[in-house]
């Protein structure tokens, strides 16, 4: 990726890191709360991106591209800006709220921008639809892998340090890709028209986006459930490492996967998120880390070298003229896998037990993705 796309592809990173740089400090955040607060706090970013998906779905087309690239880049920053100067537990549920509100302005305006970019640089229109989807999943995967490795490197260094040196340079980062984002060309006129609109389910992609429940339904409880599960055994910072892991080996696969049909992307990633799902979890209830570690790995190649990969851009190619609102739909069903899944796994932890909670996790992961695979074209 070169030229202005790749800066898209910067801003995305960028606002990405807003939902991660925190990510090794949940638990002090939630300070003995429990796995049920913890989720539920972790899940304001999905839930608010769901609520207002009719409102973020069509905004690129209403006010530009750039215009909708900046305001989320604004709220990713008054995310970071909120736990620098307010941690808590409530800060971090109301600094979810933004970054899931940023992230909606961000993820629908750039596979758009980047693949109309792309477009004036002469790429066919399903080429540049595709090239548009890997700026987005590199740029999010990227800010996912790296985000929490950059804050755990900076509380080796200065373990007392709060907020971590990570949150103040990341608003510079933020500001910097404004500026960045207002130097851009805008590529679609503002249309203006009804404030809302459902997001669109392009015809023959429901399987490849429900394909996301698992994907990031696993992600989000090796997030959650999985540290908090660490930290009670007294490993506080290896769930960290582990989620570090698994994003940075889907980044790390993501230039040979992308060319992949999009079918055979989740036909391989599906079984994939199966086998990581059940080694990661065995790690995480006493198998050890090097169990932990490969789970991971799997589950990263599986979800964000694959599915992720595969389902977006299987959703904007088959709408290459409603880019925004499709790329809407894709994350509006990603994001119920986000959100629901490891918020039930955290309340289930605190009825049941973990061990309980993440078989009956890893037996809904496999039944899910039997019936998921069939359905593939």
């Amino acid at each position: 990726m070169t030229g202005p796309a790749w800066r898209v592809g910067l801003m995305v990173f960028a606002a990405g890191l807003s939902t991660t740089l925190p990510l090794p400090l949940y638990v002090e955040y939630a300070d003995g709360a429990g796995n049920g607060a913890l989720a539920a706090a972790f899940a304001c970013y999905a839930g608010v991106l769901i609520l207002t998906a009719p409102l973020l779905g069509p905004l690129p087309d209403r006010i530009g591209r750039r215009r909708t690239m900046v305001l989320g880049l604004a709220l990713a920053a008054a995310s970071s800006l909120f736990l620098a100067l307010w941690p808590g537990l409530g800060s971090l549920a109301l600094a979810r709220v933004f970054q899931g509100l940023g992230m909606g302005c961000v993820a629908n305006a750039a596979a758009a921008w980047a693949a109309e970019l792309l477009e004036r640089q002469g790429r066919p229109r399903e080429q540049a639809s595709r090239e548009g989807a890997a700026t987005v999943t590199a740029g999010t995967s990227g800010s996912f892998g790296l985000g929490p490795v950059l804050t755990l490197l900076a509380l080796l260094a200065w373990p007392l340090a709060r907020p971590p040196i990570t949150l103040p340079l990341h608003l510079l980062l933020l500001g910097l890709c404004i500026v960045m984002a207002l130097r851009l060309p805008e590529t679609r006129v503002p249309l203006g028209g009804p404030a809302l609109r459902w997001p669109a389910f392009p015809r023959g992609t429901l399987a490849s986006s429900l394909a996301m429940v698992p994907a990031w339904g696993l992600t989000g409880v090796a997030i959650t459930t999985v540290p908090a599960a660490l930290a009670a055994a007294g490993q506080p910072r290896a769930g960290a490492w582990a989620v570090a892991c698994m994003i940075l080996m889907g980044l790390a696969v993501q230039g040979r996967t992308r060319a992949l049909p999009p079918a055979r992307s989740l036909r391989l990633g599906l079984p994939l998120l199966v086998l990581g799902g059940g080694v990661m979890f065995w790690g995480a209830l006493g198998g050890g880390l090097p169990a932990l570690m490969l789970g991971a790995a799997i589950i990263g190649l599986a979800a964000h070298g694959l599915v992720y990969l595969g389902g977006l851009a299987a959703a904007t190619i088959a709408a290459p003229d409603d880019r925004p609102r499709a790329t809407a739909g894709f994350f509006l069903i990603a994001h119920v896998g986000f959100s629901a899944v490891p918020l039930l796994v955290g309340l289930g932890a605190d009825a049941l037990g973990t061990a309980m909670a993440l078989a009956l996790m890893w037996v809904a992961v496999l039944v899910c993705t039997l019936a998921l695979w069939r359905a593939l074209p």
